[in-house]
């Protein structure tokens, strides 16, 4: 466990400090009074409620810093169990950082590292891990649907899935240990009855999440858009043209993008990463080889790939680049003349390639951008119709789930023994409670942690 922080107070600036903003939201948690920071504010604050917010001068040996609204949350009904002080103050980036200073070097009170605010409200059970989870997906999330998909963790119809499911199990949790201990109260038959009622209702339940972890092909929390083809196909223009910014260097100097180049860019509210590579063919200089393995390699994990042709240039390793699955494929250069028959020519000898579309990246049709944007989007609103599980643990955990539960199942076909059940109900629910995050294994937290800005 690399988490090392201690019970004192700590405080971060909890909305974004990167830039001048009209104002700014300093956190401050862990302090044992309120009091404590008498000193800093001309209000007493021995007559602060919680949860309503009075405006006070932020001071300090008379002299004034801002004038700012404090609000303060009383443990531990608050965000993490702790006191909460939160402080708005005026977002000027120097006057945040002064602040943040004043407090870090005149009372005991260190800066916060990052995610550890939640780290304490995990650690207090206030949230579990698979809220804490949902909160780093909707921090971080890249579309609509990661934003609804962290919110459904966090706190929504997900949540309540994992907690109705952890119910119904302890349900039928009960139902054996009924069996054990007061069939012959309650007779045999009606313990057997309420046995089965209770698996059936827990296994009604968990298909709706094995449903959701169908086998995910490309990762969709960062999907991929992917440039390839022979050198001088086109592709570094077509990158520019979709950033609309002039990214990458475009030469018809064969070799010229020798590692991939890769930017953000956003389709129809979804963020993308833009790939562009360098170009497949055979090489002999040391540095373009390993760029044309790093090009395999992002083809083979990539969400959506395009390959450019240039009719007028096919070099050795066209056929085996055709091998490659792609998801559009374009002719370029098709201001030149000459174009057409070469194209004819190529589809062909390669009928693969089909009645393929026509790019003249210097001007491109103005039917272009807006037919490729749809085909990625319509690929990305396939995958996700059927609400997929995007987190590695959630989907890995739900499949063993998976099979504990069919083992258990098939042992209660002809196993009488309560005890041997009862050991096998145990080993899944443990696994249960791991899902939900009743219980976190240290492994997880740092690479959940790691995402979280400082001042959540």
């Amino acid at each position: 466990m690399e988490f090392l922080y201690s019970d004192e107070p700590i405080i971060a600036c909890s909305t974004s400090a990167g830039s001048n903003a009209a104002m700014a939201v300093l956190r401050i948690s862990g302090f044992k009074s309120l009091c404590d920071y008498q000193n800093f504010f001309s209000k007493d604050l021995s007559k602060i409620e919680p949860r309503k917010v009075y405006y006070t001068n932020l001071i300090y040996k008379d002299h004034v810093y801002d004038d700012v609204c404090i609000t303060y949350f009383e443990g531990p009904k608050s965000y993490n169990g702790e006191n909460i002080l939160e402080i708005s103050i005026h977002g000027n980036t120097l006057n945040i950082d002064r602040i943040l200073k004043l407090f870090t070097t005149h009372s005991q009170t260190k800066l916060a590292s990052p995610g550890e605010f939640t780290y304490r409200a995990l650690k207090n059970n206030k949230l579990t891990l698979s809220q804490v989870e949902g909160l780093d997906l909707f921090l971080n999330a890249n579309s609509g649907y990661a934003l609804n998909e962290g919110l459904s963790l966090l706190s929504g119809s997900l949540y309540d899935l994992y907690k109705d499911l952890y119910q119904l199990f302890t349900v039928h949790k009960a139902s054996l240990e009924l069996a054990i201990d007061f069939s012959e109260d309650i007779g045999e038959e009606t313990a057997e009855e309420q046995y089965l009622e209770t698996l059936k209702a827990f296994q009604n339940k968990f298909k709706t999440l094995v449903s959701r972890v169908a086998p995910l092909q490309h990762n969709i929390l960062e999907p991929e858009i992917t440039l390839a083809g022979l050198p001088n196909a086109g592709k570094s223009s077509l990158f520019n043209f979709l950033l609309r910014d002039e990214r990458a260097i475009v030469s018809p100097i064969a070799g010229t993008t020798r590692d991939y180049l890769s930017e953000s860019v956003v389709i129809n509210d979804v963020r993308f990463k833009l790939v562009d590579t360098a170009g497949l063919r055979e090489a002999t200089d040391i540095i373009e080889q390993e760029g044309i393995r790093r090009t395999k390699k992002l083809l083979d994990a990539s969400f959506f790939s395009i390959l450019l042709i240039n009719p007028f240039e096919i070099v050795d390793g066209f056929k085996e680049l055709l091998e490659l699955d792609f998801d559009a494929i374009y002719f370029t250069h098709a201001d030149q003349a000459g174009f057409t028959e070469s194209r004819a020519h190529l589809v062909n000898l390669y009928p693969k390639l089909g009645p393929m579309g026509a790019v003249n990246l210097s001007s491109p049709d103005e039917n272009f951008l807006p037919q490729l944007e749809a085909a990625i989007s319509e690929k990305y609103l396939d995958i996700v119709s059927s609400k997929p599980i995007l987190f590695d643990r959630h989907r890995s955990l739900i499949l063993e789930i998976d099979k504990l539960l069919e083992s258990y199942v098939n042992t209660a076909t002809y196993e009488k023994d309560v005890a041997i059940l009862s050991h096998e109900l145990n080993t899944l629910g443990h696994c249960l409670s791991e899902l939900i995050g009743i219980i976190s294994p240290d492994q997880v937290l740092n690479s959940i942690f790691s995402n979280f800005c400082i001042g959540k």
